[in-house]
């Protein structure tokens, strides 16, 4: 019975270890990026922001990482981030012009598709697709 409780201990501990690992707490530093592509399926070009959350540096300064994006009507371009994550291992995705038309958390563990919907009135709505 003893040893079947240790084979179920160390069975399970993985499972758990694994699944916490994946979750991610607001401020998590990785030790190697992840990677996902951001691809614009309009027929226009897209910009926007990818930024991390704060973190507090030693001078007691609050910073957030951002990365600037411009992709034309059909591109894609790799996006990488090692941290520091919002809850989740989530990033903010900000698609703008002059000011933001959307914003979002997603997680770089699927490719994010940028749209861009036509609507009444002869507009288009911006959106990506966030997880």
């Amino acid at each position: 019975m003893r040893i079947f409780m240790m084979i179920l201990l160390l069975l399970t501990v993985p499972a758990f270890a694994q699944t916490s690992a994946t979750e991610g707490k607001e401020g998590e530093l990785l030790p190697q990026p992840l990677c996902t592509y951001l691809i614009n399926r309009s027929d226009q070009t897209i910009i926007g922001t990818i930024s991390t959350a704060s973190q507090t540096l030693p001078s007691g300064d609050s910073v957030k990482h951002r990365s600037n994006f411009k992709l034309a009507a059909g591109a894609r371009e790799q996006i990488c981030a090692a941290g520091p994550f919002y809850e989740g291992r989530r990033l903010e995705l900000v698609i703008r012009t002059l000011i933001p038309l959307f914003s979002c958390k997603t997680k770089l563990d699927q490719e994010i598709f940028l749209d861009s919907l036509p609507q009444p009135g002869g507009f288009r709505k911006l959106s990506a697709t966030c997880s």
